[in-house]
């Protein structure tokens, strides 16, 4: 599998870092870096379901506290999407279908 970064979930991690960052570039770095090494594993085919049962239809979800890293696989081209990532204390509406 090939895990791909769409281009909502790469405004959300630069983001997440810019706002982290303001306060501890470390931790910053570090907390992105731990997001892309964990959405990476997706990419081990008895990894790429590991994530629990995503809100919106579909998808799955990876937990790197406190977000939420939601992504779909799609198993016909071999390919796991990161959609979007997600501050976990948000109140969330499923996004799919708006």
């Amino acid at each position: 599998m090939k895990v791909v970064f769409d281009d909502e979930a790469l405004d959300d991690l630069q983001r997440i870092f810019a706002e982290i960052a303001q306060d501890n570039p470390a931790a910053a770095g570090g907390l992105v870096g731990r997001i892309f090494d964990k959405a990476e594993r997706l990419a081990t085919p008895e990894l790429t379901n590991m994530g629990r049962p995503g809100l919106d239809p579909g998808t799955r979800e990876l937990i790197e506290y406190p977000y939420i890293v939601v992504y779909e696989v799609h198993e016909d081209r071999e390919e796991v999407v990161v959609l979007y990532v997600v501050h976990g204390g948000r109140d969330r509406k499923p996004k799919i279908g708006d």
